[in-house]
C-alpha cells in the first residue's frame, strides 16, 4: 500500500475522520475474531468480552462497542500495560497478559491480554483484548463464588507478565496458568481467540501506519481525543452548576439475607465543564465477593457520563478527561487489598443505579427510572450424568428484567442494558448442554413501574432439572429495596426464588445460595422489571388498555394504579375520568 504524501504531517478534517473510521474498525475486527473464535458460551454466545486500541503512551484510541463496563477499566490497564513495556522494552511478536483487580483490572475472570504495535520497527501503539473467562480455580467452579473471604480464595491472579516473545508462546507460563483451572482446555480455547484478536488487531492497526506517516496518525489522534473531550464538556456545561446526591441500598452483605443493607451514595458536583462523583457515605467494603475496586466504579461513571453524548463521539480517552472519581479506601466501591471481588456484578448494577439516579437529579428529562438493578445469574456445576463431563457454566435466558422507563417512551421488556449489555444466552442451548429444561419463560405481568411511562417488564422462568445432580448456584439482587421510578413513577416489584423439592415441597431461597439440585427438581424466579416515569394518572388510557390486551398489565393494576375502568376490551371513558378524579383528590 503506498503512504500518502502530506508535507506537513497535519491530519485535516477528512483525514481524521478516515483515520477514526479505521482505528474503529480495527476494534470491531477483532471483538468479532474473539466471539467467532471462543470456545466458551460466555464469549462466543453472551459476548462478555471488549478489544481496544491504545496509544504508545497507553492512552485509549479506540474501543469496540461491547460491554461498556470495560470502558473504563481498558483505560487503566492499556496506561499500565505501557508503562511496564515501553518503546524499547515491548518487542515485535510480544503478548502481555494481566488480570489482577489491585493492577488495573475488575475480577479476576476477567483477563486481558495486549499486543505491542510496530511500524518500520517503531512502537506505534497497543492493541489489548478482555474477557471473561468461566473458570479460573479458586473456591467454587466458576470462579464467582460470594463467600470467598479474600482475593486469593478466587482463583488464578496474573501480574502483567510478558506470555509471548517474538511470536512464540512461553509454554512454561500457560502451562501454570491453565493448571489453574477446572476446564483447561475451554480456557486455552478462549485465550486462543483473545490471542488472535490482539494478532489481527497488531496487524490491522500497523497497516493504517503504512498509509500514513506516523506524525500524521498522532495528530489525527489528537484532533479525535480533543475533540471528544469537546464534545463531553459541552454536554456537561448543559447541567445546571451545584451538588447532587442519590442512594440506594444492596439487599445484605451476600453472607446471611438477615445482615444490614450495605449503603452506596455518591454526590455529583458540577463546575461548569467538569463532573466530579464522589462516593463519600457509601458503606465500608465487606467480608464476601461483592467489592469492587476503583477502576469498576470509574467506569460505570464513565458510562452514565458518555450516555450523554451519543455515539457520533468516538471512544477513546478525551471523553473521560472532564470527569473525577473519588471514594475512600476500604468502601464497597474502593476496597483494599485483600478484599475479595469476584461477585462484584452485584454491587456493580447497584453502583450503576446511583450513578444515573444523581444524574437524574440534574437531568430528569434525559436519564431513565432505575432498571432492574441485578443480574439473575444462575451458574451449575457438576458431572454430566450421561458423558460425566464435568459442567461448568450459566442457565440460558434472559439475566436482566426490565430497562427503566424514560421521559417520552416506555422502558424496554427484558433488555440487556446499561453497563453491562451483554447477549443473552439462548435457552435451547442450555438444554442441549445441561440435563435441564425450561418448562416456562414469559413475561411477568405488572413487573414494570407504573407511570405516565411504564417501566420495562420483567420475567417468569421455570427450570426443570431432569437427570443427574448438580450444584445450583444463585446470585440475585433486589430482593428488598425495590427498583425506583422517577418524577412520581413508581417503583418495581422485588424479585422472588422458589426451590421445588421432588416430594412438591416449595421454599422460597435467598437472593445468594448455593445448594445441590437433583432429578425431577425445580427452580422458579421471578426478575423484576424497572421503575416508571412521571404519574400513572398521566398515562394515555389506550396505552393501559393495549397493556392489558398484551398480557403487560392486569386489569386490577388498570383500575387500581392508572385508574382506568375497562369495559371487556373497552374502556369506559366517562368512569375513567371520575375515577382519576377522585384518585388525584385523594393523594
Amino acid at each position: 500500500m503506498s503512504k500518502v504524501n502530506n508535507k506537513h504531517n497535519i491530519a485535516d478534517p477528512v483525514t481524521t475522520e478516515v483515520v477514526r473510521g479505521w482505528m474503529e474498525s480495527v476494534t470491531e475486527e477483532m471483538q468479532a475474531t474473539v466471539v467467532k473464535t471462543a470456545h466458551s458460551l460466555l464469549i462466543c454466545e453472551a459476548r462478555d468480552a471488549t478489544c481496544a486500541l491504545f496509544d504508545r503512551d497507553g492512552r485509549t484510541a479506540a474501543q469496540a462497542s461491547a460491554m461498556p463496563i470495560h470502558l473504563g477499566t481498558l483505560a487503566e490497564l492499556g496506561r499500565r500495560f505501557a508503562a511496564k513495556y515501553p518503546a524499547g522494552v515491548a518487542q515485535p511478536g510480544d503478548l502481555y497478559i494481566a488480570n489482577d483487580p489491585y493492577a488495573g483490572g475488575t475480577h479476576m475472570p476477567d483477563i486481558a491480554i495486549c499486543a505491542p504495535v510496530f511500524s518500520n520497527d517503531e512502537l506505534v501503539g497497543y492493541v489489548s483484548s478482555m474477557a471473561h473467562h468461566r473458570d479460573i480455580g479458586g473456591l467454587l467452579p466458576a470462579s464467582v463464588s460470594v463467600n470467598a473471604r479474600d482475593l486469593h480464595a478466587e482463583g488464578l491472579r496474573i501480574p502483567i507478565i510478558r506470555i509471548a516473545r517474538a511470536g512464540q508462546i512461553d509454554h512454561g507460563v500457560m502451562q501454570v496458568i491453565l493448571a489453574c483451572s477446572r476446564t483447561p482446555r475451554s480456557f486455552r480455547g478462549d485465550l486462543d481467540a483473545q490471542i488472535a484478536a490482539c494478532n489481527t488487531g497488531a496487524t490491522r492497526f500497523a497497516e493504517l501506519f503504512e498509509r500514513w506517516p506516523v506524525e500524521t496518525i498522532y495528530a489525527a489522534f489528537t484532533n479525535l481525543t480533543d475533540y471528544a473531550e469537546r464534545m463531553t464538556r459541552a454536554e456537561i456545561e448543559k447541567i445546571p452548576d451545584g451538588e447532587y446526591y442519590f442512594e440506594d441500598k444492596l439487599d445484605d452483605n451476600a453472607l446471611s439475607a438477615d445482615s444490614e443493607p450495605i449503603v452506596i451514595a455518591v454526590t455529583m458536583t458540577v463546575r461548569g465543564d467538569e463532573l466530579i462523583f464522589d462516593f463519600t457515605g457509601t458503606d465500608k467494603q465487606v467480608e464476601s465477593s461483592i467489592n469492587n475496586v476503583l477502576t469498576s466504579t470509574a467506569a460505570v461513571v464513565y458510562f452514565g457520563v458518555r450516555t450523554l453524548t451519543g455515539d457520533h463521539v468516538p471512544n477513546n480517552d478525551g471523553c473521560y478527561r472532564p470527569i473525577t472519581v473519588t471514594a475512600p479506601a476500604g468502601t464497597i466501591v474502593n476496597c483494599s487489598y485483600p478484599a475479595p471481588v469476584a461477585s462484584r456484578g452485584l454491587s456493580l448494577m447497584r453502583i450503576e443505579d446511583v450513578v444515573i439516579g444523581v444524574m437524574g437529579k440534574a437531568l430528569p428529562e434525559r436519564m431513565t427510572a432505575a432498571n432492574c438493578g441485578q443480574y439473575t445469574m444462575v451458574s451449575v456445576a457438576g458431572p454430566h450424568p450421561d458423558t460425566g463431563e464435568h459442567m461448568i457454566g450459566q442457565l440460558g435466558g434472559p439475566v436482566v428484567g426490565g430497562h427503566g422507563a424514560r421521559a417520552t417512551k416506555d422502558g424496554i421488556d427484558v433488555s440487556s442494558h446499561g453497563c453491562t449489555n451483554g447477549s443473552i444466552l439462548s435457552m435451547e442451548i442450555s438444554e442441549a448442554r445441561y440435563p435441564m429444561k425450561f418448562n416456562k419463560l414469559e413475561l411477568w405481568t405488572d413487573s414494570g413501574g407504573v407511570g405516565r411511562w411504564r417501566g420495562g417488564l420483567g420475567y417468569f422462568s421455570e427450570v426443570e432439572w431432569l437427570r443427574g445432580n448438580s450444584s445450583i448456584t444463585f446470585r440475585r439482587e433486589r430482593m428488598r429495596f425495590q427498583p425506583w421510578g422517577m418524577q412520581g413513577g413508581g417503583p418495581a416489584p422485588l424479585c422472588k426464588t422458589e426451590y421445588v423439592r421432588q416430594d412438591g415441597v416449595v421454599e422460597e431461597l435467598p437472593g445468594k445460595i448455593e445448594f445441590p439440585l437433583k432429578s425431577g427438581e425445580q427452580l422458579r424466579y421471578w426478575t423484576t422489571g424497572s421503575g416508571g416515569y412521571g404519574s400513572a394518572l398521566q398515562r394515555d388510557p389506550d396505552h393501559v388498555l393495549n397493556d392489558v390486551l398484551d398480557g403487560r398489565v392486569s386489569n386490577e393494576a388498570a383500575y387500581d394504579n392508572y385508574g382506568v375502568v375497562l369495559d371487556g376490551n373497552e374502556i369506559n371513558r366517562v368512569a375513567t375520568t371520575e375515577l382519576r378524579t377522585k384518585m388525584e383528590t385523594s393523594v
